[in-house]
């Protein structure tokens, strides 16, 4: 009889080991990010970053050069990051990674973060 008992007892936790086990797995923060569990998939839309012309701390002054990740204004030398903001005078972006610009005086406006630029206003000749 206490032997019956025992049997009784192990599987009565074995199946509460197996139910807990379950739950936990269908729970888990891996399952939820598959969406399996998710009723609705939550869509975050990233704006694009826009320049801000209106930042304290413009400077003007002639780009003479720019070229891989680097800008050369008024004899000096600053860095070009990849992401930096970079439009012409009507507004259009211009991709950092497709500017090759060498021996050309364009005037430009451009915002200073250290010794790199966070955004630049280029005026083209038109």
């Amino acid at each position: 009889m206490a032997r019956g008992r025992s049997d009784q007892r192990m599987r009565g936790t074995s199946c509460a080991g197996l139910l807990l086990g379950a739950a936990a797995l269908l729970w888990s923060p891996a399952t939820e990010a598959h969406g399996t569990v998710s009723q609705a998939l939550q869509v975050q839309q990233v704006q694009p970053r826009t320049m801000d012309r209106t930042l304290e701390g413009m400077r003007k002054g002639v780009l003479t050069r720019a070229m891989d990740g680097t800008a050369w204004i008024d004899g000096r030398t600053y860095t070009l990051p990849a992401d930096a903001l970079v439009e012409n005078r009507s507004g259009r972006p211009l991709p950092v990674k497709d500017l090759r610009l060498d021996d050309v005086p364009y005037s430009v406006e451009y915002w200073l973060d250290g010794n790199q630029i966070s955004q630049m206003v280029i005026y083209f000749p038109e």
